[in-house]
């Protein structure tokens, strides 16, 4: 692969192109409401869909740049939940166990080769990557409809893990970003949105419908992201 093609300004190039395209009317029609013939309001389509079609959109994006190819066989694939051929897992430090306990609402395995260290199963919506290496681990995606969560904890803390150069776990993903789908008129037009990014464990933009959400973690309390 292009080494002027593994950093993150490129990947957010690719990650804006993609969105680009979700976001003309034949797919944006997925994020409306859909009526039924007993006049109830059913919302818009399911998480997984959108995902999967912005995926498509990604694949589009990357291929229009040569990808994938022989040097570089770079996949995209949803809700992905293997590495190196276990189950992908991530990891946690005390500080971090508690909450994410909560929030999972179930208590986290120790590491029985690291002390001090938590494990629990994780499915990104989007990670585009070499299968079965961790040489070419681009680009994580966490997807949300706005009206079901506006800035995921829990997906943070996975983005942050996912892209954290030196926490042990070997992933180090470029970039690491959230999507947000608006499908309330009442957030705007209806489309996706890039709502933070990560580079390095640490949120390195944060989109401005989100500056009044509240900032709990240091990875999130960034120059870059206007909360330091």
């Amino acid at each position: 692969m292009k080494a002027e093609h593994k950093n993150p300004k490129w990947l957010r190039g690719i990650l804006e192109d993609a969105i680009g395209r979700f976001n003309a009317p034949i797919d944006r029609i997925l994020l409306e409401d859909a009526g039924a013939d007993d006049g109830k309001n059913y919302g818009c389509v399911g998480e997984r869909t959108i995902t999967h079609r912005f995926a498509i959109h990604l694949e589009k994006a990357l291929f229009k740049e040569g990808y994938p190819n022989e040097t570089a066989p770079i996949s995209i694939d949803c809700e992905y939940n293997r590495r190196l051929g276990k189950l992908k897992e991530q990891h946690v430090t005390e500080d971090l166990k508690s909450r994410v306990q909560k929030i999972k609402n179930r208590r986290l395995k120790e590491d029985p080769v690291q002390e001090g260290r938590y494990s629990f199963s994780v499915f990104p919506d989007i990670v585009v990557h070499e299968r079965g290496k961790n040489e070419l681990n681009l680009l994580v995606i966490e997807l949300k409809r706005a009206s079901n969560s506006f800035d995921d904890e829990l997906d943070n803390i996975k983005l942050h893990l996912f892209t954290a150069p030196d926490d042990g776990s070997g992933y180090g993903y470029i970039l690491g970003a959230s999507v947000i789908a608006f499908d309330n008129d009442e957030l705007g037009e209806r489309r996706l949105h890039i709502g933070r990014l990560f580079v390095d464990g640490r949120c390195s933009y944060r989109a401005a419908f989100l500056a009044k959400e509240a900032v709990t973690y240091d990875f999130l309390k960034t120059a870059e992201c206007g909360d330091v």
